[in-house]
Formats: structure tokens, sequence, C-alpha cells
């Protein structure tokens, strides 16, 4: 079956503020149609939320791309004792867990240490809070997430491409993106719950089967996968998720996984996810 094309590309660099921002290191949002580009900067994952769910109900086939990761290190689900498929497990598990308010306080660093409580003995393998959030589970500084594996395959594959994506275990500091993952994906888990009962249609690439014809596609991007130039006075973060749009929306692609053997290919397809153009 050929793929549909897309009416819109959005993409989203997500944050894990606990308070309202905007403008540098704040949750910026383009939004690529037939009229051209535009980008908004939401003060909160509320409005963000919001924003984007207004995006996926209008009409035309829709790519989402959001710069965290949907899916854990292989091995995460079940040595939380979570049955089923694995990545739908951890973001019912996240859902339940985390809350996150419409002035975007969190308890993501308590949810973190809970789960690495559960994980084992501890800390880790979570990592990365402000030493007044510390725990006898959740350290300031990086712990080995033993026996958990640091690095996703998608990670992997682009660190033996000289490229440096973080952790999804490290919650803090430039570039991390434990507590985006953490924040984000209850949101997603909404998002679903209401585009279907709205009738949408929805594939959460790569996990639920890559179905061409979905109304709405959730996926994976990497901002920095491709270098930027930054005119003087703009922002990065809102530089990145225009690029990034133009780029998906300029090119004729199929979302597939690429050549990766049978074992690996279920890894990725039933609990670690991709990011489209590694």
């Amino acid at each position: 079956m050929a793929t549909a094309p897309f009416e819109r590309v959005v993409v989203v660099d997500w944050s894990a503020n606990s308070r309202p921002t905007r403008g540098r290191d704040s949750i910026w949002i383009a939004v690529l149609d037939g009229t051209g580009v535009s980008t908004a900067n939401p003060a909160t994952r509320a409005q963000a939320s919001a924003e984007i769910e207004e995006c996926c109900r209008r009409s035309g086939r829709v790519l989402v791309g959001v710069d965290f990761s949907l899916g854990c290190p292989a091995g995460t689900a079940h040595a939380l004792g979570l049955t089923g498929s694995g990545w739908r497990a951890t973001w019912g598990l996240l859902t339940a867990m985390i809350d996150d308010a419409d002035d975007n306080a969190n308890n993501r660093f308590e949810v973190a240490a809970e789960l690495n409580a559960r994980l084992g003995p501890g800390p880790g393998p979570f990592w990365g809070c402000p030493p007044s959030r510390a725990t006898t589970t959740l350290t300031p500084t990086k712990v080995a997430p033993t026996p958990l594996p640091e690095w996703r395959l998608v990670e992997r594959e682009l660190r033996r491409r000289a490229l440096r994506p973080f952790s999804s275990w490290q919650l803090l500091g430039a570039g991390s993106v434990g507590s985006q993952s953490l924040l984000g994906i209850p949101r997603l888990t909404r998002l679903e719950r209401v585009l279907v009962a709205a009738g949408r249609t929805v594939d959460v690439w790569p996990f639920t089967g890559d179905d061409p014809t979905a109304d709405v596609v959730i996926a994976e991007v990497w901002p920095s996968l491709h270098p930027v130039s930054v005119p003087p006075g703009r922002i990065r973060d809102e530089v990145q998720v225009v690029e990034t749009a133009q780029r998906l929306a300029g090119r004729s692609f199929s979302l597939s996984l690429p050549a990766l053997p049978s074992d690996e290919r279920r890894i990725v397809a039933g609990e670690e996810g991709w990011i489209i153009g590694a």
C-alpha cells in the first residue's frame, strides 16, 4: 500500500521546565503546511499539548515529531515487572505515575527515584537531579545503569557515526532527554486517547505497525542530527524545529526501520523505538 502524503508536519522541541518559560531552553513548535511554516513558543506543557492536539484534529494527515525518547533501553519493562508490549506497558506506568500541572509543576524526580527503587538496589539507572532532590535511589551525578544498557540501539548507531546523543537515563544537564521523556510520554498517551476518541487513527512509530494511511503519525526526531546555522538574534531551538520540519516535509520518505537483525528489530519495534533518519 502506498504511503499517503502528510498535509502537515509538526516538530516539537520539548522541555521539562518546572515553571512557565519562554525563549531559550523552552518548548518550541514548528508547524509546516501548504501555507508555509509557523512557530509557537508556549510557556507550559499544557499549552503546548493543546496546540499539538488542535493541529492533529484538523483534517488531513499529520506527522508529529517529538525530540524525546519514546522508548526505554531493552529490558526496562521486564525489570519493572511489566507484562505485555514493553513500550505500551511503560507508557501506561508513566502515565499513571507522573503528575504534571498546568503551571509546569511536576513530580519527575520523585517518579525517577521510585522507578530506580523498583529496578534494583540503586542508585540508578536514572540519574541527574538538584542536590536538594537527591535520595538513596536518585543521585545528582552519573551512575552505571547495570544491569540495563546505557544506550538504546539507535543511540549506539548514532555514536558509531561519531554523534553524541544523550542517554534516556540522564534527567538533568544541557542536552539531557530523560526528564523530557518522563513528562512527554504521558502527554502523548493522552493525545492518542483523545484523537482516537475523536475518530482519528494514530500510529506511534515504529511501535504500532507503520500504518501508511494513519491520520496522525507520532515519531521521534533528533533536531541535532543535522547541523544548523543560527542567524544572529535567533534562538537555536526555534531554528532547529523549523529546519527539521522542512527536512521532513521536503523528502518523499517511508517510515520504515533500517535493515536490522531480527532480534534487534524486535527490540526496536517492541520497546526502544527509533529516530527518523538515524
